[in-house]
């Protein structure tokens, strides 16, 4: 029943995206991050803390350290005048009693090199919040994103274990929670983890230097053993049986003569239970920021897109996420000419292609929603006289269905091929010789004479958790010959910009208006490219383009022995 209701709640999500239109970079790469785990270059903070792993050599998990640095950020929230909240000023309150321990900062540094051009250090620390409980079995927790990172401390507002009630429910309401809401945030906040030595020994002995974890319950798993042991008089939570004096969770679970525990004391209810009250705490945020919509699935995610120089003349690489319903789903790229006599599809010519590979996606997140993914690259060479202005996909499902993706019929458009991002003539800083920096070079067609060829970049994974940014200027670099019509324009950045950057390569025209070549990451510089596959044509009406599609098996590679049967079919088909 319960993979029923998930999979029945993932449909739903799905459908809510319905309205979604590609590109939209800033839920792109929200919708990203909650689905697939992390950065677009494979670097997953879904894996740090899945399975519900263990952090290090101690008995408490990481799942468990993220949950309670959530709580701590959200905590500087003033209702009464809309500040603080969840904005990332945690990164800078480290230094606070209310935020000692190990924990906190093994949290930040595992934050520290996901927040990017889209995805701030606050939204991270949500991400990576989901994430944890759904790893650790509990539910798949709706979130939105775009909160605005501060860039100093805020204010103090972190409960004290040996506080009293009235000052546990004062600081509480503050922060915009009632009594029975404190006690359920405490609750499910507390299902993870327990207490540490050396971090509080006055309530957990220890000596030395060693690390001692005292659990909240039996358990290492979201779950509701926390309320039940206390229910029934079983429970070891240190904050109610080790000191009197610092019994805080004894003192929240029974404030209201134990109503809300008991209201929570089934599988089912303590998981919506603590899924609504951590979506109210995810949406504790300064007033002055307007949260997205739900990150909902986008069925047919299109990422990846870069028309570039290739060899000889143009390459057009781009990727596309499905959401499987069967392992026998084939996917077949469309696109139109931009130049020449098939422009704009023009007699109804049509390029297609097939994958050259695709893989299994995934998060914590995902994995709990019960969805199978599977992402689709795919790498054509271009004719520079015919070029590409718009793509699309077909789909057979394997069960009888067969659907043109086309972006709500909009198509996906390459807006221009004035100016585009060339990697595999770019650096990453850390091969180069002698140098901090990061060598960028574009193509600009020669027919053009821009006024200024530069980037404009971002990065927001720095040590100092400040975001900075600046242009550099590219130069004509004639070392490097002219390919199909296109001359090269390159420069360094020495600019120390953290774990990432995120940047968009712009020409200005001589009549003052600019083209660009947006959203790059520098991490993906660098990376292999699969083999291009073979281009073929058709005038087909059929729907997307062809009336036999070309078959690629769903979850392994496109090999050549794959491509000359699917020839044969289509050859026939035709």
């Amino acid at each position: 029943m319960l993979n029923l209701l998930l999979s029945t709640l993932a449909l739903t999500r799905a459908a809510a995206a319905a309205g979604y239109q590609w590109p939209s970079p800033q839920y792109d790469a929200l919708e990203d991050f909650l689905y697939e785990g992390g950065r677009p270059d494979g670097s997953s903070l879904g894996a740090l803390v899945s399975p519900c792993r263990l952090r290090g050599a101690t008995n408490t998990t990481v799942a468990a350290e993220w949950v309670r640095l959530v709580y701590h950020d959200a905590a500087t929230h003033q209702i009464a005048d809309g500040s603080g909240g969840l904005d990332g000023s945690i990164f800078f309150e480290t230094d606070r009693t209310e935020n000692n321990g190990a924990g906190m900062n093994n949290t930040l540094n595992d934050f520290s090199v996901y927040p990017s051009k889209y995805v701030s250090r606050a939204d991270v620390i949500v991400l990576g919040t989901v994430m944890a409980v759904a790893t650790c079995g509990g539910p798949a927790i709706p979130i939105q994103g775009g909160r605005i990172d501060a860039n100093v401390a805020g204010p103090y507002g972190v409960p004290n274990i040996t506080d009293s009630l009235d000052s546990l429910k004062g600081t509480f309401a503050h922060q915009g929670f009632n009594v029975s809401e404190m006690i359920q945030l405490v609750a499910c906040g507390h299902t993870l983890g327990g207490v540490r030595y050396p971090d509080f020994p006055n309530v957990v002995p220890g000596s030395g230097t060693q690390t001692v974890v005292q659990l909240f319950d039996d358990t290492q798993r979201f779950d509701h053993s926390i309320i039940s042991q206390y229910l029934d008089g079983s429970t070891r939570d240190p904050l109610i049986v080790a000191n009197a004096s610092a019994a805080s969770d004894l003192l929240v679970f029974s404030a209201d003569n134990n109503v809300t525990m008991q209201s929570m004391n089934s599988e089912q209810a303590f998981s919506s239970t603590c899924s609504t009250i951590f979506q109210k705490m995810f949406r504790t945020v300064p007033s002055t920021v307007n949260l997205t919509d739900n990150i909902d699935l986008v069925p047919v995610k299109v990422t990846g897109v870069q028309l570039t120089i290739g060899s000889p003349e143009l390459q057009f690489q781009a990727n596309v996420r499905l959401q499987l319903s069967s392992n026998h789903t084939t996917v077949t790229m469309y696109w139109c000419d931009r130049y020449g006599s098939g422009a704009n599809c023009a007699s109804k010519l049509k390029r297609f292609t097939a994958p050259s590979t695709s893989a299994p996606v995934s998060s914590p997140f995902s994995t709990t929603m019960n969805l199978t993914l599977q992402k689709y690259q795919f790498v054509v060479p271009l004719a520079a006289n015919q070029s590409i202005s718009k793509f699309w996909f077909e789909i057979d499902y394997g069960n009888g269905t067969t659907t043109v993706a086309n972006n709500n019929g909009a198509f996906y458009n390459i807006d221009q091929d004035a100016v585009l991002f060339v990697p595999s003539q770019s650096r990453p800083k850390a091969v180069l010789s002698g140098s901090n920096g990061v060598f960028i070079a574009a193509a600009v067609k020669s027919t053009s004479t821009p006024s200024r060829v530069y980037v404009d970049w971002i990065g927001r994974a720095t040590k100092n958790f400040i975001a900075v940014n600046g242009t550099t200027d590219l130069k004509l670099n004639s070392s490097i010959p002219s390919v199909a019509g296109y001359n090269f324009y390159t420069a360094e950045i020495t600019e120390e910009y953290g774990a990432s950057m995120q940047f968009d390569v712009i020409s200005v025209q001589q009549n003052g208006t600019s083209l660009a070549d947006t959203y790059k990451w520098d991490t993906l510089i660098g990376l292999n490219t699969p083999a291009e596959t073979l281009v073929n044509s058709t005038t087909s009406s059929a729907a997307g383009g062809a009336s036999g599609a070309i078959a690629v098996a769903a979850a392994g590679p496109w090999t050549w022995s794959v491509a000359a049967a699917a020839l044969a079919v289509l050859s026939a088909a035709l």
